[in-house]
């Protein structure tokens, strides 16, 4: 995110927001008695969270955040 210029670009700062977020949670799992579940869990709420910022603009969203179920 440091490297993203300070305006415009803001699609890609939510997705380095995402991924940001994403990291301390993997490696908490990695840890974790149950890695797998762990993980999935940390994507789904990550995403789920990413794709909330996604809807809440007026731009297109990311092509996963219009996916559905276990899509």
């Amino acid at each position: 995110p440091l490297s993203l210029p300070p305006t415009a670009f803001a699609h890609l700062h939510r997705q380095a927001a995402a991924l940001a977020a994403l990291q301390p949670r993997m490696n908490a799992c990695c840890r974790h008695h149950t890695p797998l579940p762990c993980a999935r869990r940390a994507w789904k709420d990550v995403l789920d969270g990413f794709c909330t910022d996604e809807f809440g603009v007026k731009t297109r969203q990311f092509h996963c955040c219009r996916q559905r179920g276990p899509a």
